[in-house]
């Protein structure tokens, strides 16, 4: 009777029937442990962790399941004190090698990765005489901890941990290398994880792909290629990790090419939500339009376009960064689920594309739908500023903080100080960075150099120059824009006593060139 009822209830929790689970087990004449732990695994799924509290208290005996699920679910709501309090309170006998991990993966996944590490380092010797060993879960999270905490001191002590306990356990070995592997890369240590991944006699999926972020990671992208090419079997995130390794690495066309060598081993592979992410976000550094098209309609055929934010996300940008305003207006409206980046991404391809009226339009209803962040007034600001709205603007950046929570950074002054200077304010864009509570930065003033330069302004572009050049005195751009703008106002004379004195200073302006891409 017990086992069939605590079979029905862990039935109604699997369908989303938590009332007739609850039910059942208050009928139940008689529960064991099982039967509690299984209503208290539905209550922790559920979120109800009040309701599983209280009938943790009330469990005539537990085992170490119960005071795992407990510590579990803690952990999962970011109760860490409460999740260790049960932790503490487990007897010797009902602790083990589970219950110890939970309560270390609680600590890193809380993001409280050193605790993690002060937990098991003081509390191994007790567990060692208890004969409990720690197994390779347990080590593969504290790799993580010892990643996050940047300490290599720690990571290697417990990869000799790691040769000791696990030499026997060869797929568990493979496991935890896997992690090495990523830990050692992520620490610059790349040929530490190349002479791990050498020597692994067994390797798995995860190796290879491990191995080949890691060469990605340290931009080796050609020694990822020959990872990628020897291969055995691979996975879509083995095409991901190399496509995205040749994005980085500004071989987008390669990338594209071996996108539709994916397509073609379809459906032995099959890209994911994250393979046309990475694609659209090549197509669009490459104003790749018509493969964007081709990419777009790939997802329509698999409603991914629709259902998924991201991909739904990279097409708008896609269209924006070519200029198809039309297009990722629909994309956006085809959208089903929008989150903050949708909005935002619209609002900038808009704004950059000249629509700065229709900008505001879009940002009105997003404002009111409470879909908005830092990022949505750089895209306000950015399009007032290149549509010339600078009245709306200016009430836009007043009303950040006072009507809309959101205190300006400097990225919004700079904003600003390029929507005045185009509009030819030079005096309110100066008034505006020499005010700001930050201390102004070369973009700032390269801003309003800009601006004067356009406007023929050689008295505040003489004090922009300056400031540029003590910030960054390697750079010629502050010179030239200089020299550019007393030619302009016609003081030739001052124009050649800047261009002598950057070449007396060994300063050369780049040859400009330009390059084709054929797809």
């Amino acid at each position: 009777m017990v086992i069939s009822s605590t079979k029905m209830i862990t039935y109604y929790g699997r369908i989303g029937e938590l009332q007739k689970a609850v039910k059942l087990f208050q009928e139940m004449p008689h529960r064991n442990q099982i039967s509690y732990n299984a209503m208290i695994t539905l209550f922790v799924d559920s979120g109800q962790l009040d309701a599983a509290s209280r009938l943790f208290a009330e469990m005539p005996e537990r085992n170490s399941t119960s005071y795992t699920l407990m510590i579990s679910g803690f952990s999962k709501s970011g109760l860490v004190v409460e999740a260790r309090e049960v932790f503490d309170s487990v007897p010797s006998l009902y602790q083990n090698v589970i219950s110890w991990t939970a309560m270390i993966s609680c600590y890193v996944q809380n993001h409280q990765s050193l605790h993690a590490l002060k937990l098991f380092t003081s509390s191994y010797g007790d567990f060692f005489a208890l004969r409990i060993i720690p197994n390779s879960y347990t080590f593969s999270i504290l790799l993580k901890s010892c990643a996050d905490v940047q300490s290599i001191a720690t990571a290697a002590q417990i990869h000799a941990l790691i040769v000791k306990l696990l030499d026997e356990e060869i797929e568990e070995v493979v496991f935890v290398q896997n992690a090495l592997i990523d830990l050692h890369s992520k620490f610059g240590r790349l040929t530490d994880a190349e002479k791990i991944f050498n020597r692994l006699t067994s390797k798995d999926l995860s190796s290879w792909n491990t191995m080949m972020t890691s060469y990605t990671r340290h931009s080796l992208i050609d020694e990822a290629l020959r990872v990628f090419n020897s291969m055995k079997e691979k996975d879509t995130l083995s095409w991901n990790i190399v496509f995205s390794g040749l994005a980085e690495s500004g071989r987008g066309e390669e990338a594209i090419n071996l996108f539709i060598c994916l397509l073609r081993s379809w459906p032995e592979t099959k890209p994911n939500p994250s393979t046309y992410t990475i694609i659209l976000t090549i197509c669009s550094t490459l104003t790749a339009l018509e493969m964007g098209r081709q990419i777009h309609t790939c997802t329509i055929k698999i409603s991914l376009n629709r259902s998924n934010v991201f991909t739904g996300n990279s097409l708008i940008t896609m269209y924006s960064r070519c200029g198809s305003v039309k297009e990722l207006e629909r994309v956006f409206d085809d959208m089903v689920m929008k989150d903050i980046i949708s909005w935002n991404s619209l609002l900038l391809g808009l704004g950059q594309n000249g629509n700065a009226k229709k900008t505001l339009e879009v940002a009105e209803e997003a404002l009111k739908l409470g879909s908005f962040n830092n990022n949505t007034f750089i895209a306000i600001l950015t399009a007032c500023s290149h549509g010339g709205l600078v009245n709306e603007g200016m009430e836009y950046f007043r009303s950040m903080s006072s009507k809309y929570g959101i205190g300006p950074d400097l990225d919004h002054y700079i904003c600003v100080i390029d929507m005045l200077g185009r509009a030819g304010r030079i005096s309110d864009a100066q008034d505006v960075l020499q005010g700001m509570p930050f201390k102004a930065n070369s973009v700032a003033w390269a801003a309003l150099l800009s601006a004067c330069l356009v406007h023929g302004n050689g008295e505040v572009g003489e004090i922009a120059a300056q400031e540029l050049q003590n910030l960054e005195p390697g750079d010629v751009t502050s010179y030239v824009m200089l020299a550019n703008i007393y030619g302009k106002i016609g003081r030739s004379e001052d124009s050649r006593k800047v261009l002598n004195l950057m070449r007396e200073k060994g300063l050369r302006k780049d040859s400009g060139f330009s390059w084709i891409i054929e797809i």
